[in-house]
């Protein structure tokens, strides 16, 4: 490595960890059962029509993808309506793709993104593997994403903002008259995405329509994915809306053959999954109202939440600590420090029966603390 050119920009760049799989759990700590409730991944499993569609598109994984892509972008238009069409829309290998395609175009020669705090890590990690440079704003009360302080952060050199809504992980949204507020101040020169991988779940009625930004040909990329309440997370297919000019701009960051023709198809098909669709947000807005309720109950901190997900903060001992001790236990949960904040965990949704593995882990390792 010593005779290597290495990018030092490049040395610079975190390295993003997902964390452990159950798999991974079971045979380190030697376990028969692990619950995994880190990564925000669907509790009812995949989409059954995606999964007989991609068993059925398999039989031409000899083949490059062809018009898949296309395929997909125009029953995208077709269910977003309102005049949306198929070059309103680009393609990516899952929504994280689509925000790298996102800081590929826009960050270069030392420009600026402005981010929350708290919010998802990979805004940072792709400014900073772009050569840019992140200007992180703190939270308002609550935690909720402050849209005036991150308005006046704005500078000449500032390229983008990122929101994310519901934001991961704290689950909070961005209301309509925030978002109204703050383009109402939005520079020219500037690009604000919406990252909405969980808008599925949203039931608030005060959410921000960040399509129709797009719509009014404002400098909007609004990204969304099939990873969740599709439960594709495995196959990574998401995409952007936007302006047609700003995906023609965006076309030149995308690879060839970025995104397979099966896992398209089955994206494709869990768009017309209705049933599945249904009782995935039917679970999650039952069973995250349970957790929230528990988790106080258990004299934890717990926030409400319009994602598939609930944010626990001040947890005994700090985020890391705390999510090993329910480790011991066979429960995986997120902690956050590379969120922004060091002393908090993530707990995804799962079914009443994951739920109360939970909860028992965590009644162990209260008692545990308790005692010490």
């Amino acid at each position: 490595m010593r005779e290597l050119k290495l990018n030092p920009q490049l040395l610079k760049v975190p390295l993003y960890v997902a964390g452990k799989s159950a798999e991974e759990v079971r045979e380190e700590l030697g376990l028969e059962e692990v619950v995994k409730l880190a990564s925000n991944e669907n509790a009812l499993g995949a989409s059954p029509k995606a999964v007989a569609a991609l068993h059925e598109s398999l039989q031409q994984a000899h083949r490059y993808p062809g018009i898949a892509d296309r395929e997909l972008r125009r029953r995208l238009a077709d269910s977003h309506g309102a005049g949306f069409t198929e070059k309103h829309f680009i393609i990516g290998n899952g929504g994280t793709d689509v925000l790298r395609m996102i800081a590929q175009a826009f960050i270069f020669k030392t420009g600026e993104s402005i981010m929350g705090r708290v919010t998802f890590p990979l805004y940072d990690l792709l400014t900073t593997m772009y050569g840019g440079t992140s200007i992180k704003v703190d939270p308002a009360e609550g935690y909720a994403l402050d849209l005036p302080a991150m308005a006046s952060a704005i500078g000449s050199d500032t390229r983008l903002v990122w929101f994310c809504s519901p934001n991961n992980p704290t689950g909070l949204i961005i209301e309509q008259s925030q978002a109204d507020a703050f383009m109402d101040r939005l520079p020219d020169h500037v690009v604000v995405v919406f990252d909405e991988s969980y808008c599925d779940y949203v039931t608030d009625a005060a959410a921000a329509q960040s399509t129709q930004y797009v719509l009014d040909g404002r400098p909007v990329i609004v990204v969304r994915s099939f990873s969740k309440s599709a439960g594709l997370a495995n196959l990574r297919v998401g995409y952007g809306i936007a302006h047609p000019e700003l995906i023609e701009y965006l076309l030149h960051t995308v690879l060839p053959f970025n995104t397979g023709a099966p896992v398209i198809r089955a994206a494709i098909a869990s768009m017309d999954d209705d049933e599945f669709k249904q009782r995935s947000r039917q679970l999650v807005e039952e069973e995250r109202d349970f957790l929230f309720s528990r988790l106080r109950d258990l004299g934890l901190n717990s926030h409400p939440s319009q994602s598939n997900s609930v944010w626990v903060t001040d947890v005994p001992d700090g985020g890391h600590a705390f999510a090993e001790k329910i480790l011991g236990s066979g429960v995986i949960v997120r902690p956050m420090t590379a969120f922004g904040e060091p002393d908090a965990i993530r707990v995804t949704v799962g079914t009443r029966e994951q739920n109360e593995q939970l909860l028992k882990a965590l009644i162990h390792v209260l008692e545990v603390v308790d005692e010490g």
